[in-house]
């Protein structure tokens, strides 16, 4: 087994936090199609919908407190 250097820790656990926000995003704009496809007999409900469930993209200070969690695990658990 070969261990990997900080950097390569690092590099791995932003790519899980992409990952995880990418992933929560991807849900909940399905939860937005969704919701506009039930709403869509009636437009002011379907935009209503759409502006309710829309997901925000996540910012990149987002994506860094997801990796610092995830990294906060890796160097209290040894």
């Amino acid at each position: 087994m070969t261990q990997s250097n900080p950097y390569q820790i690092r590099t791995d656990v932003l790519s899980m936090a992409k990952q995880m926000l990418d992933k929560a995003y991807d849900t909940q704009l399905e939860v937005a199609k969704t919701m506009m496809e039930q709403s869509k007999s009636n437009s002011e409900l379907a935009l209503e919908a759409w502006e309710r469930y829309i997901p925000k993209m996540y910012t990149p200070e987002e994506l860094k407190k997801q990796a610092e969690k995830l990294y906060e695990f890796v160097s209290h658990n040894k």
